[in-house]
């Protein structure tokens, strides 16, 4: 028989290991954070994300508190859970909460590797624009971290009374702000040569670029197209890296801010854009804001107006099964703070809507044809749009 004695140190002892590994496991996810977090100059904690997986958490009990985790990063909430990206340490934690979760396959599809490198997609851009010189022009609004070119072609008809074209209302589109999400990159290549090539033959493209300035970005995010990686090559989230009137990022300044975000910062504030939309992947929706916060946008009415009016026209989206009539409100679906879209609104008054456009996020390149038919009426419709305004 073990005197009482040396049961209690062993006791003890047991207790004090189990805490240690408990302990241990807690502290992987921080002091992986703190050794990659630097501090910019406008005091904003940089997240460097590593893993991705995805929760089981049909009741979504643990949204909540993963949300507001600022190490983590939540996307794509539906019916039996949601996407979870964070830092190196990421599984350990979740596996110290109890929180069930599969990884996440980084296999892409048999002809994954057949989309256009990003140095293919400028290439494509500037061939267009030798093509049509009278139509499109390309502006390089700065580099990404590994050195690639982040493009805006602006697609607008000649004028023939001076400065009538820039008195012309300015529409934008942005594309693979995650690397990973590439359907919305190859729709804007195809939209930029569909819009100068039926110039004077289709009436109603002509209509827009004679009345309208359309500028489009197909790639934000090359470095993550590259390495087919939703984060930019310094592990940050580019839509969760604006300002955002609801944190403690609160102040519209570049600095301290990824490459990709101060180079559309400070495009935007050059321009004076009144309608937007960027476009993504994972889902099948229209998103409208606000996106940070629950109260009722200043033009709610309008924007799920504008959410329809893409909806209704691609009609795989508008018979969506999750959301009525393929629309969502940011915040009621899930909360994004540093979100593009609410800072263009905040700051600028550019009204934009996130558009979620194939649940596959790399699918067969031998669907994106397809996709684009899907899509060719609500991108048109939304640019015409502008003159609700």
């Amino acid at each position: 028989m073990i005197p009482k004695f040396i049961e209690f140190f062993i006791f003890a002892e047991n207790e004090i290991q189990d805490y240690r590994r408990e302990m241990n496991i807690k502290w992987i996810v921080i002091l992986a954070a703190l050794v990659t977090q630097t501090l910019s100059a406008s005091a904003e904690s940089k997240v460097r994300l590593s893993q991705e997986v995805k929760v089981v958490d049909p009741a979504h009990r643990y949204l909540k508190s993963l949300g507001h985790n600022p190490e983590i990063v939540i996307d794509h909430v539906n019916s039996l859970g949601y996407e979870v990206y964070g830092p190196a340490g990421l599984t350990a934690y979740l596996k110290s909460e109890n929180i069930p979760y599969v990884t996440v396959s980084i296999k892409k599809p048999k002809d994954g590797n057949d989309y256009p490198s990003p140095e293919q997609t400028i290439k494509s851009m500037q061939s267009l624009a030798a093509k049509y010189p009278s139509l499109i022009t390309l502006t390089e609004i700065g580099k990404s971290v590994e050195g690639r070119s982040l493009l805006f072609a602006r697609v607008t008809a000649p004028s023939t009374q001076g400065s009538a074209l820039n008195k012309r209302p300015e529409f934008k589109y942005i594309a693979n702000m995650h690397g990973d999400e590439i359907v919305g990159r190859e729709m804007m290549l195809k939209l930029i040569e569909d819009l100068a090539s039926n110039y004077g033959k289709d009436e109603r493209v002509t209509t827009i670029l004679n009345t309208v300035q359309v500028y489009i970005m197909p790639s934000m995010n090359p470095d993550g197209a590259f390495h087919q990686v939703r984060y930019n090559a310094n592990g940050a989230d580019l839509n969760r890296s604006f300002p955002d009137k609801t944190s403690d990022d609160n102040q519209n300044t570049t600095d301290g801010r990824e490459p990709e975000i101060q180079a559309v910062m400070k495009f935007q504030a050059a321009h004076h854009f009144k309608l937007s939309a960027n476009f993504h992947g994972g889902a099948e929706v229209v998103n409208y804001p606000w996106d940070a916060i629950p109260d009722l946008f200043p033009y709610d009415s309008l924007v799920q107006k504008l959410s329809l009016d893409y909806s209704k026209r691609a009609s795989y989206i508008y018979n969506s099964t999750e959301f009525n009539q393929g629309i969502t409100n940011g915040y009621a679906w899930y909360e994004v703070k540093g979100g593009m879209q609410d800072w263009s609104y905040n700051w600028y008054k550019d009204l934009q809507l996130t558009i979620e456009l194939t649940h596959t996020k790399w699918p067969e390149t031998s669907t994106v044809a397809a996709s684009y038919s899907a899509n060719r009426d609500s991108l048109l419709a939304l640019i015409e749009d502008i003159f609700q305004f």
